[in-house]
């Protein structure tokens, strides 16, 4: 595709030769004659030296880098564009195989992709163009909406509502039993999740992800949220929309996240807790208390992220410290002493 028309594509402005053929996207390190790749930042632009790139997205207001250039607002933004261009595929409807198994009253939207081994149990619901690949399982009177796509081995339990436009990662669970129990005699008793679970439209879950049924009601992830591998949902929790989950967070039972909420990987919310809109949690962090709107906390037990860096310094000196009041604990004693 010619310079000028990804310009056109990407609604940036172009600087340098517009005819030049572009046939592929890469990072600057891997960049070959042909490529387009980008600058997220013009400290970065130095890196153009060593780069053999045909073509470069900058930002606006850089300074002219050595090759041609599409100057956005947002370079990362206008990057993932491009791998769209040359590397997304029309969706194109592969049918039902004969070895998929299909239950009693299920529905079908139109233009289905139904791989080998999946399994649709009866009385689901499956929108159109949905992909569902090899060894997904969709429970009892769950549902699917169009233009969703699960990958092999994901299993979606009875009672589950998917929206539009969603996709599932290889691995992942939704719908299994909430962590339920009461103590009597000495016994550990089960108590029934009889809940669902709902994931609203544009959300991405990746893969090995654990999203627990409601004890009651339901468990909510709402629209454009996108969880990154190996997170956990618990049971009766909501998660915001366009919230951003790193991998390994864990989400406590009950508990409940605004929108746009960011947990770093790792991070930790207690049971029965509130995070307000567009609050921030470090990686590694616990959280065991409710978070207002546009709270910034780390550490364990999460504190705000000021004083948590201000403890990081003095942290680094504790044995220094220790040294120094063991010495003016001893110089004390002598004072003592001589009084």
């Amino acid at each position: 595709m010619r310079l000028t028309e990804l310009a056109e594509k990407v609604a940036g402005e172009l600087a340098g030769r517009g005819d030049i053929d572009i046939r592929g996207v890469a990072g600057i390190g891997e960049a070959q004659d042909g490529d387009i790749t980008f600058v997220a930042d013009v400290k970065h632009l130095q890196d153009l030296a060593a780069c053999r790139a045909s073509a470069v997205i900058v930002p606006r207001g850089a300074p002219k880098p050595p090759i041609p250039s599409i100057a956005v607002k947002n370079p990362r933004y206008a990057f993932a564009q491009m791998l769209r261009i040359f590397h997304e595929r029309p969706y194109a409807p592969g049918g039902v195989s004969e070895r998929a198994v299909i239950g009693k009253d299920a529905v079908l939207g139109a233009g289905p992709t139904i791989h080998p081994f999946a399994v649709v149990s009866d009385g689901a619901k499956i929108g159109s163009r949905v992909t569902l690949y090899p060894g997904v399982f969709v429970g009892a009177g769950s549902s699917i909406g169009d233009d969703t796509v699960i990958y092999p081995n994901v299993s979606i339990r009875e009672g589950v509502t998917i929206g539009s436009r969603v996709i599932i990662h290889s691995g992942t669970v939704i719908g299994s039993d909430g962590f339920g129990f009461v103590t009597e005699g000495g016994l550990h008793h089960k108590i029934l999740q009889i809940g669902g679970v709902i994931i609203e439209d544009d959300v991405e879950i990746g893969a090995n992800c654990t999203i627990d049924r409601a004890a009651l009601g339901m468990t909510r992830i709402k629209k454009g949220a996108k969880l990154d591998n190996m997170v956990h949902v618990a049971h009766n929790v909501t998660i915001g929309e366009h919230c951003l989950l790193a991998a390994q967070v864990g989400i406590a039972g009950s508990s409940t996240l605004g929108d746009y909420v960011v947990f770093g990987g790792q991070a930790g919310l207690a049971d029965h807790t509130t995070v307000g809109d567009r609050a921030m949690v470090g990686g590694g962090s616990g959280v065991t208390r409710n978070m207002e709107p546009g709270m910034v906390v780390a550490g364990f037990p999460a504190i705000p992220l000021r004083e948590w860096l201000k403890a990081q310094v003095v942290f680094a000196k504790l044995p220094e410290l220790k040294k120094l009041v063991a010495q003016l604990i001893g110089r004390i004693e002598e004072l003592e002493k001589k009084a």
